[in-house]
């Protein structure tokens, strides 16, 4: 019998062929580019040699799917892991933590606001009870929220500037990638539910003590090298083969490749230029949102925090990679610094990028203004993900399609989570499930 065919190499690809490879079904990874990993990838910089991230990553407890992922294959340990503890600094008050305690669920989420410095001791309370009254009203499935963004819900729920400013709109940046006055309020009560209100374990904060690409994407690779699959790289898809309502194989570069099933976990755009229209989504969901990450290579140390939120400024996120990656602590400084939602910033030469990027966090850690900048790396990922819009959201369809064998996956299809990694896990699982069923 045909195996099963992964078009597509990023998270829910290769978190796909991994479960059908764990299941002991012949399955063979088809990705265009010259490696695995799609959007959450690493690469090698030209100048320092230096493995960089696309995108720095943080993760949380509740990431359950791509941590069964990394389970797989091996690289659970490679996380940095503890609990939830977020610095955030503006210019008024500095730097304050966002920290849980050690307590059970969710009141460590409870004590770690209501001693949140950057907010007034009433607007603490009140952000506690908006939290629950978020998830009560807005998680799920409720027809009549379905329309309602983040900045709206929030003013339902009496959350004022402060409130927004030190918590929701960066938990809303970080998790949505999109401005609250856009985004989903479903989703973002989503988070709040999974991450913050469930379990301790699930608001653990976890950051990747390696490069992505060594994270999960080679390891990926030889998992399923090593049970019997295939993986090839610079392999694109040129063709589906349909007969009736089943997929039979694909072709690439001239070559037929027989299929049992088949799973498509690419994005919305690749995916209307390879597939017939009952596979493709509909064009609304062609609509993205940008990240932009900078990487600031320093001749020195740099004192602070390993992970720093900034308020107030256009950078959003700074991480300390070197030391997230375990070299000395005396080791010349690597910041990677995040601007979520950036669409002002697609159009902005990457020098001025650099300038605004390095005087912000100057500002919030001092030594960086002792330091030489050696070298200075913009990249911008042009569609990091789904935008967050509430319209688009009913649009997102589900791994199922018009044709039995044949299952999309990807961080956009309809998981009920926003589009992270989190969600192309999950999309990816759920989809090597319904394939391996398929071949039976």
């Amino acid at each position: 019998m045909s195996g099963v065919v992964v078009v597509g190499g990023g998270v829910a690809g290769v978190a796909a062929a991994t479960a059908l490879a764990e299941r002991g079904v012949r399955v063979t990874l088809l990705e265009a580019a010259p490696a695995l990993g799609g959007r959450a990838r690493s690469f090698v910089d030209r100048t320092t040699r230096d493995s960089v991230d696309n995108g720095q990553h943080a993760l949380m407890g509740a990431y359950v799917e791509f941590l069964h992922l990394l389970q797989r294959v091996g690289r659970r340990d490679a996380l940095v892991e503890r609990e939830l503890d977020v610095p955030f600094w503006d210019a008024a008050r500095g730097t304050r933590s966002l920290s849980c305690p050690a307590l059970p669920a969710p009141l460590h989420f409870a004590a770690g606001l209501l001693r949140y410095g950057h907010l007034p001791l009433g607007a603490r309370l009140s952000a506690l009870l908006a939290g629950q009254r978020l998830v009560r009203r807005f998680a799920g499935p409720d027809s009549r929220h379905a329309d309602v963004t983040v900045a709206r819900a929030l003013t339902e729920l009496g959350q004022g500037p402060a409130a927004r400013r030190a918590l929701w709109d960066p938990l809303t940046w970080a998790t949505l990638n999109a401005d609250p006055e856009r985004a989903s309020a479903r989703l973002l009560a989503a988070v709040v539910e999974r991450a913050l209100l469930g379990t301790r374990q699930a608001s653990r904060f976890l950051l990747p003590a390696v490069p992505l690409s060594d994270l999960y994407a080679e390891p990926g690779r030889k998992y399923v090298e090593g049970r019997g699959g295939t993986v090839r790289c610079r392999a694109p898809v040129e063709e589906l083969f349909l007969e009736g309502r089943r997929a039979v194989g694909v072709r690439v570069g001239g070559e037929r490749i027989e299929a049992g099933a088949l799973v498509v976990a690419l994005p919305p755009a690749a995916l209307r230029r390879l597939a017939p229209p009952e596979l493709s989504p509909p064009e609304a969901l062609l609509q993205a949102t940008p990240i932009v990450s900078v990487t600031l290579w320093l001749d020195r140390a740099v004192a602070g925090p390993a992970f720093l939120g900034l308020l107030g400024t256009d950078t959003q996120w700074v991480f300390q990679v070197g030391r997230l990656h375990g070299e000395p602590e005396k080791a010349p400084a690597r910041l990677a610094c995040v601007r979520s939602g950036a669409d002002a910033w697609m159009s902005r030469p990457p020098r001025e990028i650099v300038e605004t990027v390095h005087r912000e966090v100057s500002k919030a850690l001092p030594d960086v203004t002792r330091a030489r900048l050696v070298n200075a790396l913009v990249v911008k990922e042009v569609a990091a993900t789904l935008a967050p819009d509430p319209a688009l959201q009913p649009l997102r369809p589900s791994l199922e399609t018009p044709f039995e064998n044949v299952f999309r996956a990807g961080d956009w299809i309809d998981t009920g989570l926003p589009a992270t990694i989190e969600s192309a896990a999950l999309s990816g699982h759920r989809a090597a499930a319904a394939a391996a069923a398929s071949l039976a």
